[in-house]
């Protein structure tokens, strides 16, 4: 898979367009959509801004195998967030209840 599919793949995961994903990561849709087909390669930087807004690395773009992720500073602090709120509550609810 090239890298312009790949590109495309993570997009359309993120159910983007592509002049939200060209705003986002600072380019014009045109060259995004070049990129998309192959038409033209993105330099270095643009491959970093890309690479970084979908938390996956460099090599996966171009073609690396397997799907590895960088790691998501939003994707743990939620989850331990709300384990944290549910347990505290857990325990209000129990010692109300005196099961324990």
């Amino acid at each position: 898979m090239k890298y312009g599919q790949r590109i495309c793949l993570l997009r359309e995961e993120k159910q983007l367009t592509q002049e939200e994903l060209a705003e986002r990561i600072g380019i014009s849709r045109a060259a995004l959509s070049h990129y998309e087909n192959n038409r033209r390669e993105p330099d270095f930087e643009t491959l970093k801004h890309i690479a970084d807004f979908f938390y996956v690395n460099v090599d996966y773009l171009l073609g690396g195998i397997g799907r590895i992720h960088k790691e998501d500073p939003q994707a743990n602090s939620k989850p331990a967030r709300l384990l944290g709120y549910h347990i505290v509550h857990f325990r209000h609810w129990v010692y109300s209840n005196r099961l324990l």
